[in-house]
C-alpha cells in the first residue's frame, strides 16, 4: 500500500498541473447506442448468424489519446479525492494521460432499428484519440428493466439464429462478465479540436472489420442442440462439458476490444 507521503506528493503534484493556464481546452460530445455493427455473419463452422436482441450492461466510458490504458487504483483514489466527478478534469486517473470520459452505467441495446438512443455527453480534452475503455457490469434493478426481465443480474443477453445446412437453431447466450472487468483499447479515432460538433457512437461488432472474424466463430451450434429440437441456450455456468466450453469461448471472444468500436458521426 502506498504511504500518506506518497500519496500526498503525487497529489500536490496532480494539483499543480490542473492549475497550468495552458491546460488543454474541454469540449462536449454526445455518446449515443450505434446499432449497425450488429449485422448478419458466416462464421468459421459456416454458420449464418442472425441477432434480434443484444443488450448488455456497461460503465465508464474512458477515451484515450494513447491506445490501451490501463488506470491503477492509486491514481483512480486520487482523482477522486483531488477532482469529485462533476469537475473532475479527464485523464487525472491516468496517470496524466490526455483523454475523456462519460461515467455512469449504461444499458445498451443494439437491436437494429431502435434508433440512436443517447446515454450522455461525453467530456474530452482537445487531442488525437485512438481507443476507448469502459467496464462490464450486471444488470440491476436500478438500470430499468422489468422485474422478470432475464438479462437482470448478468453482464449480456443475445439471442438469434443460427442457420446451416437448411437448418436453423435459436439460440439465446446469457453472458456474466467477472467482477471489474475491463475492456480496454477498443479503437476510436478522431482528432478532437476546439471547434469539434461529433456525435459518438459505441457499437457492438459482430464481425471484426480488420481481421474479419465473428463473435461466433468456434461455436459449432448443431453439435450443441444434443436434442436437436432446433433450440440452444448457452447460459453462464453450463454442467455439460461441450456447453461449457462453447461458453467459455464465446465469453472470451465477447469480452475482447475487436468486437467493440466507437463511430464518429461527422
Amino acid at each position: 500500500m502506498y504511504g500518506r507521503s506518497t500519496a500526498l506528493a503525487i497529489s500536490v503534484a496532480l494539483l499543480s498541473a490542473c492549475g497550468r493556464p495552458e491546460e488543454a481546452p474541454r469540449v462536449e460530445l454526445p455518446v449515443v447506442v450505434d446499432a449497425s455493427g450488429v449485422t448478419t455473419v458466416t462464421t468459421d463452422l459456416g454458420y449464418t448468424v442472425e441477432l434480434v436482441e443484444a443488450r448488455m450492461v456497461i460503465r465508464d466510458l474512458v477515451f484515450s489519446v494513447a491506445g490501451e490504458v490501463h488506470a491503477t487504483g492509486l491514481w483512480s483514489t486520487i482523482a477522486d479525492f483531488l477532482l469529485p466527478t462533476a469537475v473532475a478534469h479527464p485523464g487525472h486517473f491516468q496517470g496524466g494521460e490526455v483523454t475523456g470520459e462519460l461515467r455512469g452505467r449504461f444499458l445498451l441495446d443494439f437491436v437494429p432499428g431502435n434508433g440512436d438512443v443517447e446515454l450522455g455527453t461525453a467530456t474530452l480534452l482537445v487531442g488525437a484519440y485512438e481507443s476507448v475503455n469502459f467496464v462490464f457490469e450486471r444488470a440491476e434493478d436500478g438500470d430499468g428493466l422489468d422485474a422478470d426481465d432475464p438479462l437482470l443480474g448478468h453482464t449480456a443477453l443475445l439471442r438469434g439464429h443460427a442457420s446451416k445446412d437448411e437448418n436453423s437453431i435459436a439460440f439465446t447466450a446469457v453472458i456474466d462478465s467477472p467482477e471489474g472487468r475491463e475492456l480496454t483499447g477498443a479503437p476510436f479515432s478522431l482528432e478532437v479540436t476546439e471547434a469539434s460538433r461529433q456525435r459518438l457512437g459505441i457499437r457492438f461488432l459482430t464481425e471484426d472489420p480488420f481481421e474479419g472474424d465473428t463473435v461466433f466463430d468456434g461455436i459449432d451450434f448443431g453439435a450443441l442442440d444434443a436434442d436437436g429440437d432446433g433450440e440452444l441456450t448457452l447460459d453462464p455456468a453450463p454442467t455439460e462439458p461441450s456447453l461449457r466450453d462453447a461458453m467459455n469461448r464465446f465469453r472470451r471472444t465477447f469480452q475482447t476490444h475487436d468486437h467493440f468500436d466507437v463511430r464518429v458521426f461527422e
